[in-house]
């Protein structure tokens, strides 16, 4: 376990244990067994374990980085929705499971307790995320514009679309407009653009014009959806004809009704494009 250390490992494989001892399979195996039911080593997958340092000791495994565990579980990965929400400071929601974007196919796994989402993203739409530190440890982190366009993209990952308008009313004053306007550029999905300017026009984000024409224009113009998906909101609202969305999420959900009151007197009316 010192060698490990020494080495500055976070994480091993039974097969580098085998290559440190010199022995059989057999005897990597109960090695690794033994040290983790002693609490040195914690299993993340199949043959890949996370290194417990030794001045944590076994009472240390708890306070451990989920997003370590994370990282291992797909080999091209970067956190995003709810968990890049909380890390960029976008949303007081607290999140217990942590989501990972990835090329694999969708899953769910659980590591210690923590439950892992991983959330398949097409080759065309894996961009968008730095390493970053996260209490000590380099992990990838979707960039602020990325993790708005996924929270918005997929509202069932961060929090649902109410917490999801509450999201892009946060970002807006800190967003590079045109770092978002190539982001979704690259993604050519019309709904996404349209559920996000529905919400810009909600909290009446200070948008320049050229920036909302821009968005427009990436809109298809008989491309008409639902706000809310329709299992929890029904298909019932009004038609906003500006973004060709149906509103079938109530009012008092996207905007809390003390910050409606406010704005009928604080907030002067959009202008028309």
């Amino acid at each position: 376990m010192l060698e490990l250390e020494w080495r500055g490992q976070r994480q091993v494989t039974t097969d580098q244990l085998k290559q440190l001892l010199g022995g059989s399979d057999n005897h990597a195996r109960v090695l690794t067994h033994r040290l983790v039911r002693k609490g040195w080593l914690e299993p993340i997958k199949r043959g890949v374990f996370l290194v417990v340092p030794a001045d944590r000791g076994p009472e240390g495994i708890p306070e451990m980085n989920p997003l370590v565990a994370g990282a291992q579980l797909a080999p091209e990965y970067f956190f995003s929705y709810g968990t890049a929400c909380s890390y960029h400071h976008l949303t007081e929601q607290v999140f217990m499971t942590v989501f990972v974007a990835c090329r694999r196919p969708p899953t769910t796994r659980i590591v210690r307790g923590t439950e892992y989402v991983l959330v398949r993203v097409p080759d065309d739409r894996f961009f968008g995320f730095d390493p970053v530190d996260v209490l000590g440890a380099k992990v990838n982190m979707a960039t602020f514009e990325r993790t708005l366009l996924d929270a918005v993209d997929k509202p069932q990952y961060a929090g649902g679309i109410g917490e999801v308008s509450r999201i892009v009313r946060n970002a807006a004053p800190r967003v590079s407009w045109p770092t978002l306007l190539e982001h979704a550029r690259r993604w050519h999905e019309s709904a996404l653009v349209q559920r996000l300017g529905y919400l810009l026009d909600r909290h009446q984000a200070d948008l320049d014009r050229t920036v909302r024409s821009e968005l427009h224009g990436m809109v298809r113009p008989t491309n008409r959806i639902f706000l809310g998906a329709r299992s929890r909101w029904g298909t019932s609202g009004k038609l906003d004809i500006d973004w060709n969305i149906i509103e079938n999420v109530p009012a008092n959900v996207l905007v809390d009704p003390a910050e409606a009151k406010r704005r009928t007197w604080a907030l002067p009316k959009r202008e028309s494009p």
